[in-house]
């Protein structure tokens, strides 16, 4: 059970269980899914540290597990079409987000889940399918897990790419876990998502009784799927806005107590372009794959006024190494001229740049050894542009 739309990924069990260092538990694995029960979990080790720039050079430990489990209740003979998914994770270790003062972090799998680093249930969904070619999802989604079948974005820091705006590029209007409702219609050649949500982070929440209480968020994305030049291609647009009131950012430094007006309403606008460079001849479906992602946003309330993110990502593409993989991205996030004017007259605020390259080994189908490298020109407009080294190990049971 698998269905990829508009970059939103709705996955049944992501990776290949079957695969993974328990292998297929002596077909008892193959069984339970061909009965409509599939689980995969991994762990994952990081080792980072700042190479150059300001701050403290120690390199720091620390590493994060996910569980993956997939109901399929038309397999078990009851609701056809009808799913339910979770995805547990947590973290172990002290890692640090910022290594020389950059505003986002340089690890999302050392970061998330928020709110700790005990274990919280980041996905409790159920997906139904209406038709060939409809999808509906409601419940508690990872706003990652969306992206799991993208060939850029998404992977939860474990996979490809570990800095935020390669991962899950920041809106300012989605959170990491949402709760709500997706609507998803695979058209030829056009897809549209309508994405229904609370604009709260939902992280460690796991009942509805305030939903909506502070406004609601509204997503309506249109992607065209084609081939260009030969090869496989998307062109997609999506718009969010948000009925929550926000901080005015012209007032971040008034004096506590001081009452001020809210702005009410935000908004981010994204256009997301992806070509396939070249196709890989060990892996199917795999390959060499570009992006080009630009967004433009409020302000005010939205930290964010606008955004580029450009990356290339390969999957089974260098000779005898079909479980390599490697990327190479650049981001730039223009940050809220209201905020900026706020505070630099005490704190040097700026936008923020950065570039992350990074070559994952396969040693096994269920064990791949990963260098990453990133350079960084922070926000914090009295630091010295960073270099920022790591070494990540991911085991899949």
């Amino acid at each position: 059970m698998k269905w990829v739309f508009l970059g939103l990924a709705i996955v049944a069990n992501p990776a290949v269980a079957a695969d993974g260092l328990t292998g297929d538990w002596g077909g008892a694995r193959s069984d339970l899914a061909a009965s409509g029960f599939s689980l995969r979990g991994d762990v994952t080790g990081f080792a980072q540290g700042l190479v150059a720039g300001d701050g403290n050079k120690t390199w720091d430990a620390s590493g994060r597990y996910d569980v993956f489990a997939d109901l399929d209740f038309g397999k078990m003979g009851l609701v056809k079409g009808l799913g339910f998914h979770v995805h547990g994770e947590g973290r172990f270790g002290d890692p640090r987000p910022a290594f020389g003062g950059q505003l986002w972090p340089a690890n999302v799998g050392a970061t998330l889940p928020l709110g700790g680093d005990s274990f919280a249930a980041t996905s409790l969904y159920f997906t139904q399918g209406i038709g060939k070619r409809t999808v509906l999802m409601v419940g508690k989604i990872n706003a990652v897990d969306l992206l799991a079948g993208d060939p850029i974005f998404g992977g939860w820091g474990t996979q490809r790419f570990m800095m935020f705006p390669f991962v899950a590029p920041p809106s300012g209007v989605v959170p990491p876990t949402i709760m709500g409702g997706i609507l998803v219609h695979k058209g030829t050649p056009i897809t549209l998502t309508v994405m229904v949500f609370d604009p709260k982070d939902r992280t460690r929440d796991y009942f509805p009784g305030d939903l909506f209480a502070t406004g609601v968020n509204i997503s309506v994305g249109a992607t065209w799927d084609g081939i260009i030049a030969g090869r496989k291609s998307s062109i997609g647009v999506t718009s969010t806005v948000s009925t929550k009131r926000g901080a005015d950012l012209e007032d971040v430094l008034l004096p506590p107590g001081l009452v001020t007006d809210d702005v009410k309403g935000s908004y981010n606008i994204a256009l997301q372009v992806t070509h396939r460079l070249a196709e890989s001849s060990q892996v199917k479906g795999k390959g060499l794959d570009a992006v080009v992602k630009v967004a433009i946003a409020d302000g005010n309330p939205n930290p964010i006024q606008s955004s580029l993110v450009v990356g290339i990502a390969g999957h089974g593409m260098i000779p005898g190494r079909p479980n390599d993989s490697f990327g190479l991205g650049g981001f730039m996030y223009d940050m809220s001229n209201a905020l900026q004017d706020s505070l630099n007259p005490v704190f040097d605020f700026n936008d923020e740049q950065g570039i992350e390259g990074w070559y994952s080994l396969g040693l096994t189908p269920w064990f791949k050894l990963t260098a990453n490298i990133q350079f960084v020109n922070p926000a914090s407009g009295d630091r010295d542009p960073a270099v920022i080294g790591g070494l990540r190990g991911n085991l899949v049971f």
